[in-house]
């Protein structure tokens, strides 16, 4: 099966996963807010319900919603909230490993300031924030990784590492990113 077909294939998986049934319960609204950008009812929301690591039926925290899809605004409001930078879901994925795989170069640079673990693999496929981005040819993310020494010898369970991917998929920015070093 082609790279991007199981790529797209894992993406379909998580986001079938984490899809929102709608505002019935507590956790329902604040991952929607999350996911949807809105600032103003994360913000109302945690004013009345200080929790900020509400978990979802696939441990998705807001924090994870929140990075995927790039809402910085948010990421910080639920950080300085004690969000817990570390959560992983059911596959092992993490905020910052959501953040690298949907190129938030941003998200990803706060995340590691605030103590992500940079280097942390997911059980799917072993992937690595750095895997994720080179597979994926986020230059931007790539850069933001290696400027805070992500392990570029790590292989994945095809025995790959993030270079690997790159040059498989012709990324030639990223090669260079890392051939730079």
């Amino acid at each position: 099966m082609p790279a991007f077909a199981i790529i797209s294939l894992i993406i379909l998986l998580l986001s079938a996963c984490h899809s929102s049934n709608g505002p019935e319960q507590s956790a329902d609204r604040l991952h929607e807010y999350a996911e949807n950008g809105d600032l103003l009812k994360v913000q109302a929301f945690l004013k009345d319900n200080p929790e900020a690591d509400i978990l979802d039926e696939c441990q998705w925290s807001p924090l994870m919603k929140a990075a995927q899809y790039g809402h910085k605004d948010i990421v910080n409001v639920l950080l300085l909230q004690g969000a817990d930078v570390q959560q992983q879901d059911k596959g092992d994925y993490t905020p910052l490993l959501l953040a690298a795989s949907t190129n938030r170069a941003e998200i990803v640079k706060i995340l590691i300031q605030q103590g992500a673990r940079i280097n942390h693999q997911e059980n799917t496929m072993g992937w690595t924030a750095l895997i994720w981005a080179s597979k994926s040819n986020h230059v931007e993310t790539v850069n933001v990784l290696l400027q805070h020494q992500a392990d570029q010898t790590i292989t994945d369970f095809s025995g790959k590492t993030a270079r690997d991917w790159a040059v498989k998929n012709a990324h030639q920015r990223v090669v260079a990113l890392f051939d730079s070093l």
